[in-house]
């Protein structure tokens, strides 16, 4: 039988926070940017995403080697920083903040996902209990 593996706090806290960040992150950045908002606010809310991001597909990569995550994350942040500038795409400012940061929740979801299933037999979740 499977003996109970010990995490630290931080590799607890970090799937909560990140949880947390993008369900919250898609909703208030399109009606921050309807409500006429600093643009700053938007730039930090993109700051953190990236930062939280940058340490979520570190961990992930480390154990599932899906760089397909990383590549697509990418490009969800290069539409919603593309957005908060000059309107270089076809879509407004709302549009490209929900699209880029509904892509980028997309993708720290799913690292999250191959990063459990990767390190799996390891893990004592009830979900998995006989």
């Amino acid at each position: 039988m499977l003996q109970p593996v010990r995490s630290s706090l931080k590799e607890a806290i970090l799937p909560l926070v990140c949880a947390v960040h993008c369900i919250v992150t898609p909703l208030i950045s399109p009606v921050l940017s309807v409500a006429g908002h600093n643009t700053g606010l938007e730039y930090g809310l993109l700051s953190v995403a990236l930062i939280v991001a940058v340490i979520s597909y570190g961990y992930g990569l480390k154990h599932h080697r899906n760089h397909l995550v990383w590549s697509l994350g990418l490009v969800g942040f290069l539409i919603w920083g593309m957005s908060l500038g000059d309107p270089l795409l076809p879509f407004s400012e709302v549009q490209g903040s929900t699209i880029g940061s509904v892509t980028v929740a997309g993708t720290l979801l799913w690292n999250g996902r191959l990063r459990h299933n990767a390190i799996c037999d390891e893990c004592v979740c009830p979900i998995h209990r006989a």
